[in-house]
């Protein structure tokens, strides 16, 4: 019954956040990745790009001017998120 714990399990999570902006990562779906010279920041964390380790975060936060806000929320919300 281990399994039935985890929805209820909290996760800390990551988002990038320079001045009052979020990053968004790219919303460009159809070009490669070597193509892509900006990147998307928002206004709203609804959208934020979401990252689950820290030391990932920092390096992206640090690349960007940025730095990171962490969040917690259980596997069940966090997965729910996911749906907007």
């Amino acid at each position: 019954m281990e399994g039935s714990k985890l929805p209820n399990k909290e996760y800390q999570y990551y988002f990038i956040k320079l001045g009052n902006l979020y990053y968004v990562k790219d919303s460009c779906r159809n070009v490669k990745k070597k193509e892509m010279s900006s990147y998307e920041f928002a206004n709203d964390e609804s959208v934020a790009f979401r990252l689950d380790k820290e030391s990932i975060a920092k390096q992206t936060a640090d690349a960007y001017g940025g730095h990171i806000v962490v969040r917690n929320a259980t596997f069940k919300d966090y997965i729910n998120q996911e749906e907007y």
